[in-house]
């Protein structure tokens, strides 16, 4: 048979207090309730927990019951400890994730954006959908970026992947010609960057990415660079500690110089 939770710590309680009233005090619980649950444990059981009488008597099995009832209350007790713990750790604690790209204009990336787990999200894309909500930062800075060690002139470019051409936040690949020649092909921004430091050929980034490494050097700036915006899932109910810090990334993320089209 299953006994639950309810049903071990009642007869715990009926066996260290001696009676219906102290168990029933103890557990918040109406005398006649706990009346019933054990006459339901025994008819389950099949044998008596209790003798009857001035002052109820455990049997063996019930007092067996009991001191196992006990153990798992210190591990019980010691697991509320903990969700409890976590808790007020949560509630100090502010999570927000983004991409490898857009890391650098905050300091804190850890999950995935899913009520419950992640507060903020900093994402490329357009308008958020009705399970998100948000604020538009900006829109990014590309340019056209080679190595300053490289052969000025020099028309050989760095080649994003089929995968990242097809990304919808990645619109700027179109001022790529489709007969570049390239020497290498990346499938992603950061590898790009590194192989445009390496002076393996002109690259197509987003100035975050590329305008404050003084290993290159800036040949044009294009246009196609995606709106970003700093989201949280809409079914989160948003205190004023986590609408103060929305607020100060916002300012300051708005305000990173070199990286939006103003």
């Amino acid at each position: 048979m299953h006994m639950s939770w309810e049903d071990l710590q009642t007869i715990e309680s009926l066996v260290r207090t001696g009676s219906v009233v102290g168990a029933a005090r103890e557990l918040g619980l109406r005398h006649s309730s706990i009346s019933r649950r054990v006459d339901a444990l025994e008819r389950s059981l099949g044998e008596p927990l209790f003798l009857r009488g001035p002052r109820l008597r455990p049997t063996t099995l019930a007092t067996a019951i009991a001191a196992r009832a006990t153990a798992m209350a210190k591990h019980a007790h010691e697991i509320e400890a903990l969700i409890e713990g976590e808790r007020r750790v949560r509630e100090l604690r502010i999570v927000i994730t983004t991409n490898d790209v857009l890391a650098p204009l905050v300091s804190d990336v850890e999950a995935e954006l899913e009520p419950g787990t992640t507060d903020l999200a900093l994402r490329p894309g357009g308008r958020p959908s009705g399970a998100l909500r948000g604020w538009r930062l900006g829109r990014l800075r590309v340019g056209i970026f080679r190595a300053r060690s490289a052969q000025q002139g020099a028309r050989t470019w760095i080649l994003p992947s089929a995968d990242l051409r097809k990304r919808s936040s990645m619109r700027w690949w179109k001022s790529v010609p489709d007969d570049a020649e390239g020497r290498v092909e990346c499938n992603s921004l950061l590898s790009m960057r590194d192989a445009c430091i390496a002076g393996l050929g002109r690259a197509a980034l987003p100035s975050l990415l590329a305008a404050h490494d003084t290993r290159l050097q800036l040949e044009e700036e294009i246009d196609g660079g995606p709106p970003v915006w700093l989201l949280a899932p809409a079914t989160r109910r948003a205190d004023a500690r986590r609408r103060r810090v929305a607020q100060l990334l916002v300012s300051s993320i708005r305000s990173a110089r070199g990286v939006w089209v103003t």
